[in-house]
């Protein structure tokens, strides 16, 4: 009798689901095999949870792979290329001191490569997980949301300081400029990107899937890039619009890279900026700094809010 069931008996495995792209299979096999274990077991036998910072280096090293196979993560990064070439062709004119205004333009569009990459890489990938109940499966496992955020904030933080080193020492070996001050630029780029990070996940609470993310997030890089003193001066805009342009979560964060860039105080305008000292240089950055605070502090309580973790029904 137990022979006759050895050998009639047949082992079924369980069936893919078809509909399934092939990316979201990958995508939703790592995130689940990654999963951060939300116990591990201590010397004494007793179960300790590891800590949300540890839980978010996990994810964000899960996030580093699935960015190198996500062929739309790299269109995000290498599209703030794009940026550069009008600026060097656009007419220059002495600024002060040895600076023109397409190095001013040149240093705050550092600025948009995390603009760029923060608002579209993570409203694109979070809908795309949210779609496919990726999502889902983490909050029941246990992970915080802080980790789940945070992993895709790291990694976009990282990209983003590579790539703005990267632009930094071609423009060095170009013009043979190098920034002031590059702490402060570094601290402009960190605020900056942080912030569009969570306007992306803004984004993912207001699109179905991640080809309308794709779509809806066009309008507010647009719509940042023309208001954040990239490509006009803040200056240039009319006295109410340009007061309230400098309230946005960019153009602060331009004005302190662009002082960083040429070590002026450009923050009270272009017209009469004086070369200044590093603790004088921050000790006027300190409002710019206040505003892109408020500002991060603003959408992530926002973020954690309104995100919506099931997928949008029809």
């Amino acid at each position: 009798m137990t022979g006759r069931i050895r050998a009639t008996g047949t082992t079924r495995r369980p069936s893919r689901d078809p509909d399934l792209p092939q990316t979201r299979r990958k995508q939703r096999n790592t995130m689940s095999t990654t999963t951060v274990r939300t116990s591990d077991r201590g010397a004494s036998g007793t179960r300790t949870a590891p800590s949300v910072f540890a839980q978010t280096l996990r994810l964000t090293r899960t996030e580093f792979t699935l960015f190198v196979r996500y062929q739309t993560a790299w269109l995000y990064l290498l599209m703030p290329m794009v940026l550069f070439v009008p600026l060097m062709s656009m007419p220059s004119a002495p600024a002060f001191g040895d600076y023109t205004t397409t190095d001013l333009s040149i240093a705050a569009a550092l600025l948009g490569i995390g603009l760029m990459l923060g608002i579209g890489h993570a409203s694109n990938v979070f809908a795309a997980r949210r779609e496919s109940l990726v999502l889902k499966r983490l909050r029941v496992s246990g992970v915080p949301r802080a980790a789940i955020f945070g992993g895709v904030t790291l990694l976009v933080l990282l990209f983003t300081l590579l790539l703005t080193a990267l632009v930094v020492a071609v423009i060095s070996a170009m013009n043979g400029t190098t920034p002031a001050d590059p702490v402060l630029l570094g601290v402009a780029v960190l605020l900056c990107t942080t912030a569009m990070t969570f306007v992306g996940l803004l984004i993912t609470s207001l699109v179905r899937n991640a080809e309308s993310a794709q779509m809806f997030s066009t309008l507010p890089m647009l719509f940042l890039l023309m208001t954040g003193g990239i490509f006009f001066p803040l200056e240039l805009m009319p006295g109410p619009v340009g007061a309230v342009a400098g309230l946005l979560p960019v153009a602060p964060a331009a004005e302190m890279a662009q002082a960083a860039y040429t070590g002026y105080d450009v923050f009270g305008g272009f017209e009469g900026a004086e070369a200044v000292g590093t603790l004088e240089l921050w000790t006027a950055s300190l409002p710019s700094i206040a505003v892109m605070l408020v500002w991060i502090v603003i959408l992530a309580l926002a973020v954690g809010r309104f995100f919506k973790w099931d997928p949008r029904r029809p």
